[in-house]
């Protein structure tokens, strides 16, 4: 179990950009899967539960957003989806996801910095596992909402200190603009099994949440 890149992170999250964070994630894609799965990883199961009681139709078209080296995309191929596209800001956690074969189309995209490369309407879904707990812009809640169709759904998770009351990196202030989602579901549930780090903001369990376009 090798966790040592996190640990080259600020331990003040609102002081980690995304080029820290890129840098990061394409030092560990290699080893990623593998220390992942070492501590226990049920989110993206915990998610695509979801999704299938949002969108029980396999050919929904979602799209996976922070999708890494394509573990939530292995989730929903062994679930019986195959219209799901797959983007990340990390170009070595995306080749890894390209050669699973689990994704219908790869792309790269840096969340709140960048268009998404999408037409406007396309999905019925997306999906976010991880992600939060950095500052991102939240012009990105904006841009979910472009390439989602009219009545398609927001599925993600935040850790509870960036889904509190205190709203430190205003995602609650952006997806509860009701001119464009609604919220309709809000839980606890398991994202990751027990870390040994030295950064106390880590949680295993997190906030589930899914908001729909209005």
């Amino acid at each position: 179990m090798n966790f040592s890149p996190l640990e080259k992170l600020p331990k003040n999250q609102a002081e980690i950009t995304l080029d820290k964070l890129e840098t990061v994630y394409d030092e560990w894609a290699s080893s990623y899967d593998k220390d992942l799965h070492s501590i226990g990883y049920p989110g993206p199961a915990n998610i695509i539960k979801r999704v299938k009681n949002l969108l029980p139709d396999r050919t929904a078209k979602i799209l996976d957003l922070a999708a890494g080296t394509g573990i939530v995309g292995e989730v929903f191929k062994s679930e019986g989806y195959r219209n799901v596209d797959g983007s990340d800001m990390s170009n070595a956690s995306l080749k890894i996801a390209k050669e699973k074969g689990v994704y219908e189309r790869v792309f790269r995209c840096c969340m709140g910095e960048e268009r998404i490369d999408s037409e406007d309407n396309v999905y019925d879904g997306i999906t976010v596992v991880g992600c939060w707990s950095i500052p991102i812009n939240v012009s990105i809640f904006t841009e979910m909402n472009r390439v989602l169709k009219p009545g398609g759904y927001f599925i993600s998770c935040f850790r509870p200190d960036a889904w509190s009351d205190k709203d430190i990196y205003g995602y609650k202030g952006a997806l509860n603009d009701a001119t464009i989602w609604k919220a309709l579901s809000e839980e606890m549930d398991e994202y990751h099994g027990k870390l040994e780090t030295e950064h106390e903001h880590y949680s295993s369990d997190w906030f589930y949440v899914v908001y729909q376009k209005v």
